[in-house]
């Protein structure tokens, strides 16, 4: 299967690297590190430690099978349309990306190409050419109207085979929303006090700031018609654990002076809060340090 990761950085290297293994993959992504992925291979070090060698670049890319969205959430929009040309007539279009509304902005270009998903690996770009496998997470994949589809067996299968354990949901919306919420509870607490994943279990104060912000999040999925309980807790817990020695990407990206998610994660769950009359204190109280930490 020919594969193109739109958005090669830290995940979506990960999981183009796992899929060189039996597919024809193509990263597109930032110039240093495609440089210096080009010139001597991808390194994986860490749970996973391998070197592949994907091809490079747009003209690589064009008649696609499948297309993964790794970007950052923000830049969603701007990089399908710059990309649309690549999209086939039988183009799969999978998203594996951070926050709400990702997947709503892919389809108003690309229609019913899109599938959703949600991976919880975690990754470290340590440098051009090199990144860092710290956690191993569950990846999810579905339909957006909850059929059990060929192409989202296909795609399940292709994962599977390739080292990546891949489940299929009829509920991809839900495992969209435990990943936002458990995503808004993880990643600002750890990029404010800089910490691993694994920290907020160890602190009792973070533990518990790390549960009240999953229960306002609940609040809102519930709002929005997503049947979510407090599993959820339990959820960000053992991704806490399972990525115990992980700094999570919002740190990784106020380490490095880049713009965050937090608008994406943090941000869309205050705006549908707000819609619908429900209050995220907290959840904008996280939002508003990550904004003024931002560069």
């Amino acid at each position: 299967m020919r594969i193109v990761i739109l958005g090669a950085g830290a995940l979506g290297s990960f999981i183009g690297g796992m899929l060189c293994k039996k597919n024809e993959v193509i990263f597109i992504g930032r110039e240093k590190h495609m440089d210096a992925v080009k010139k001597n291979g991808l390194k994986i070090k860490g749970i996973t430690e391998c070197i592949v060698y994907p091809k490079v670049g747009r003209e690589y890319a064009k008649g696609a099978d499948l297309i993964i969205v790794t970007v950052k959430a923000y830049d969603t929009k701007e990089a399908i349309k710059e990309n649309i040309s690549l999209v086939g007539v039988k183009t799969i279009i999978l998203s594996l990306q951070n926050g709400l509304g990702n997947e709503e902005l892919l389809e108003e270009i690309a229609g019913d190409k899109v599938i959703g998903g949600v991976t919880s690996h975690g990754i470290t770009f340590l440098k051009p050419g090199e990144i860092y496998h710290n956690g191993v997470g569950e990846t999810i994949i579905g339909e957006m109207n909850g059929e059990i589809t060929d192409r989202i067996k296909k795609v399940a299968k292709i994962f599977n085979e390739s080292g990546i354990e891949t489940k299929i949901s009829g509920e991809i919306k839900k495992e969209i929303w435990y990943k936002a919420i458990i995503n808004s509870a993880i990643n600002p607490l750890t990029a404010i006090v800089k910490c691993r994943n694994g920290y907020l279990l160890e602190n009792k104060y973070l533990r518990k700031m790390m549960e009240d912000v999953c229960m306002e999040g609940i609040a809102v999925a519930r709002g929005e018609g997503i049947d979510i309980g407090e599993e959820v807790i339990k959820k960000a817990e053992e991704v806490a654990r399972l990525t115990k020695k992980n700094y999570s990407s919002m740190l990784q990206s106020i380490m490095q002076d880049k713009k965050t998610e937090i608008e994406e994660i943090n941000g869309e769950i205050i705006k549908r809060g707000r819609k619908n009359k429900i209050p995220t204190p907290l959840n904008y109280a996280l939002y508003s340090i990550i904004k003024a930490m931002e560069k």
